[in-house]
């Protein structure tokens, strides 16, 4: 039969639609394809932007004699693990656990049924050092189908067990008492200082090379650093309110033992504006979480990992120091680099709106979002990502060739600005040297070096601006990287979450943001987006969230369409007279082969929250529709365990095999179960008791459309507890492997003291946005009055509730920064 992969969804599947290789899709008829024939499946597994995919490509799968000896022996099956991220993470277990390591591309041979029984990831096309050719691998497997049968079939036996057991090790182990409740501030304090044990002091971020972006452990830091009383300690103006009694606690336990926050004492002797630019730690918690998050984003900000040029960060560093980055761009990587930087920015406010730090983050936060839409994005939404490969001037295909320059080429852009080239060993295979701004480091810790109108930051002098118009200039007269436009649902939810969380900070929407606000604190005269001139941009960045939402909302509807005139399937609820059914993944606006799973489900949730809460968001995002959503969510992947434990599976399988992993490790992205978890936080200070059939959406006009009878059942006080015991399970984690388990924690984190603000008053909702313990927006109270009406915020006012208790309305910025700031 001819290669069928033409008619894939993904990108990466069509890309080896020439191939003369016979690829067949996962599907029920090719595994009964090599039940017939009595063959083994030859399973390749990859995505568009892994580089050494596209080296076996050639070098095997492009091959005629290679093609011919897998045609014959094997049915040979493509499929791409963004697409089915369940096939791909049960192979992967596979493979650690026969070869001990993983990675793409990964090649596995299985029955006809799937099960494995030898696996492997790249193949060279001869002997090289400790691998074998591929057509050897491809004849020995081929021999020991044949002539080995037995053997086949006792491995393919362990293995299913084994894998069996793996899939729900973790949440198996746990006692139910130990996940009923969320994590203590305790518990958080020795989760965070366990983190700090594998910090990197001389160049951020935890452990060593390769690093990845530890976006969800600076959330966590950064969360943890405004419980500890970080952003809350006197000494900011003489309207600042000073800490409550629990800050006073938390300073205690966090080193300021005499009842001085260390905050204020760091402050008081001139330490504040440079604390963390030589990346050293305390021994004082509270300090230690902002040196971290201030050492690791700033090397990352300032290195070469992050794109100078055009903004965006790659995927991960080769070397410690973030210079050479391996140079794929993701999306859910710049979607959580954004998150962080908008956090970021927050705390930084908080501790001086006039800091080189905040001017940095708010940097950050610009070109990121900008990014996001000029390079990663399609008309309806956030594509996947972008290759590490491109054409050299050879015309061969070459990582990094679209971003690196020669000494003689960077000569144009001249050398007064910012932007330099850096020379590390692990870049020595590349044709030129990478960007970066490694001058940033020293401007932050030079305390006599002034920063003001007069003086502004390194990035925005005249020599800098051009430089960077010069290397784009030089760029785009290259071949550029391929884009792989797959809209994953997941990683789209994350980046409009991210792009409305900035568009809320920079005061979107916003008539006015009051200038200097009543309690003392001045505008930044620096920032790239809410100094004095503004954000040309955030508009921009809220429409395009909106956008995106209501798109991604559409999509799932006319699946849900599509679905509920065929049979009834297991990813398929009814919700009143619709279906609900969340994919995977669209290519073109055609759903693609996988079913959402868990995280899917989730981030569209978050995102679909946070977007509500811009200005132009409330009348795309209905309450109804997201309590919906949830319930829907909780129904098909959580169950209750015998002795009480709330298990989560990450899918729902595919009735191909039957896959259902189980894992809450936080690892490129949140796990389904914390992701799950950020969800019914967010979707519990909604305040859904108010989405009840027959009563109005919160922040809705009367006559608002009513909600499906699902809301009544997800009332606050069940998300609440599925909320806790979702986080719970990360109890026996967050000592042990805090790396692994960052969202979770940053979840835990806000869920002991979780701040709404309600007001319609667009400077007091600029004042809440950018402050950094608030964890909803709304411009409802949620409250039904007497006559089934929302009980409305006074006009002008603002209404604090942390947890369930709320305060008066509040009318002026300095009432209300002084509520956020207890």
């Amino acid at each position: 039969m001819p290669n069928e992969l033409a008619d894939s969804t993904s990108p990466y599947l069509r890309a080896h639609a020439d191939n003369p290789v016979d690829w067949r899709m996962w599907t029920k008829e090719t595994l009964a394809e090599a039940a017939r024939r009595d063959v083994p499946l030859l399973i390749s597994i990859g995505y568009s932007t892994c580089h050494w995919c596209h080296v076996m490509a050639h070098e095997s799968f492009e091959d005629e004699a290679v093609a011919t000896l897998m045609n014959d022996r094997f049915v040979p099956v493509k499929i791409d693990r963004e697409e089915l991220p369940d096939i791909d993470a049960y192979y992967m277990n596979a493979l650690q656990a026969m070869t001990g390591q993983g990675g793409w591309p990964m090649t596995i041979f299985a029955t006809p049924s799937g099960s494995p029984f030898y696996a492997g990831t790249y193949f060279p096309p001869a002997p090289r050092g400790n691998l074998p050719a591929f057509t050897q691998v491809l004849s020995a497997v081929s021999a020991t189908w044949t002539d080995r049968r037995d053997e086949v079939n006792q491995m393919t036996s362990r293995m299913d067990r084994g894998l069996a057991e793996t899939a729900d090790a973790v949440t198996s182990a746990l006692p139910a008492e130990a996940t009923a409740e969320s994590l203590t501030p305790d518990e958080l304090d020795s989760a965070a200082a366990a983190l700090l044990d594998s910090y990197d002091p001389a160049w951020g971020g935890f452990g060593g090379a390769p690093k990845f972006p530890p976006m969800m452990n600076v959330l966590q830091l950064l969360a943890a650093f405004v419980r500890l009383g970080g952003t809350a300690s006197a000494g900011e103006g003489p309207d600042s309110v000073s800490a409550s009694s629990e800050t006073d606690s938390a300073a205690s336990a966090s080193g300021g033992g005499d009842g001085e926050h260390p905050i204020d004492r760091v402050r008081a002797e001139g330490r504040l504006g440079w604390l963390g630019a030589d990346g050293h730690l305390t021994g004082e918690l509270v300090l230690d979480c902002l040196i971290a998050v201030r050492s690791t984003l700033a090397r990352i900000a300032s290195g070469g990992m992050r794109d100078q040029v055009r903004g965006g960060i790659a995927r991960y560093s080769v070397d410690r120091q973030w210079f050479v980055p391996h140079f794929e761009k993701m999306l859910y990587d710049n979607a959580l680099y954004l998150r962080a930087v908008v956090a970021w920015a927050k705390v930084e406010r908080a501790l001086d709106p006039a800091s080189k730090w905040l001017a940095l983050a708010e940097r950050e936060i610009a070109d990121t979002a900008n990014f996001l839409i000029s390079d990663l994005s399609t008309d309806d939404g956030f594509i996947a990502a972008l290759d590490a490969d491109s054409l050299n001037s050879a015309g061969d295909s070459e990582e990094g060739a679209a971003y690196v320059f020669t000494p003689e080429e960077f000569a144009e852009a001249g050398q007064a600005g910012l932007l330099g080239l850096v020379d590390s060993p692990a870049g020595g295979e590349l044709s030129g040297q990478v960007v970066a701004a490694v001058r940033i480091i020293d401007w932050l810790g030079m305390e006599d070096v002034p920063f003001d109108a007069e003086h502004p930051a390194p990035w925005d002098i005249e020599a800098t601006r051009r430089q960077r118009e010069v290397l784009e200039h030089l760029r785009a007269r290259r071949s550029q990287p391929a884009r792989d436009e797959k809209i994953i649902t997941e990683w789209n939810s994350l980046a409009v979450t991210a792009l409305a969380e900035a568009a809320l900070y920079s005061g979107a929407g916003a008539e006015s943001d009051g200038g200097a606000d009543s309690a003392g604190r001045a505008e930044s005269t620096g920032g790239a987006i809410t100094g004095n001139a503004g954000s040309a941009d955030s508009a921009r960045w809220a429409e395009t969230a909106v956008r995106f939402w209501t798109a991604m909302d559409e999509r799932i509807k006319r699946a849900g369409a599509t679905a509920g005139s065929a049979e009834p399937a297991e990813s398929m609820e009814q919700a009143g007279s619709a279906v609900i059914d969340v994919r995977r993944s669209f290519t073109g606006g055609v759903a693609g082969p996988g079913q959402g799973g868990l995280a899917d489900w989730a981030q569209t949730i978050t995102a679909g929250i946070t977007v509500r809460q811009l200005s132009g968001g409330v009348a795309s995002v209905r309450v109804g529709d997201l309590v919906d959503l949830a319930a829907t969510m909780l129904d098909l992947f959580t169950s209750e365990r015998g002795d009480g434990v709330l298990e989560a599976v990450d899918s729902l399988g595919d009735g191909i095999i039957d896959v259902k992993s189980a894992d809450p490790v936080d690892n490129t992205v949140p796990s389904g179960r914390s992701a799950a978890a950020e969800a019914v936080l967010l979707l519990a200070e909604l305040g859904v008791d108010a989405a009840t059939p027959g009563g109005p959406e919160p922040g809705a006009t009367p006559g608002a459309a009513e909600s499906s009878g699902e809301a009544a059942a997800l009332d606050t006080g069940r998300l609440l507890e599925v909320r806790d015991r979702l986080l719970g399970v990360y109890r026996a984690l967050a000592g042990q492997t805090p790396r692994g388990c960052g969202h979770a924690l940053w979840q835990a984190e806000r869920a002991l003291s979780p701040v709404r603000v309600a007001t319609g008053d667009e400077a007091l909702r600029t004042i809440a946005a950018r402050h950094p313990a608030v964890t909803l927006l709304t411009a409802s109270t949620g409250v039904p009055g007497p006559d089934g009406r929302e009980v409305e915020v006074p006009a002008g006012t603002a209404i604090v509730c942390r947890g369930t208790s709320c305060s008066l309305p509040v009318g002026t910025n300095a009432e209300l920064v002084g509520l956020l700031d207890r």
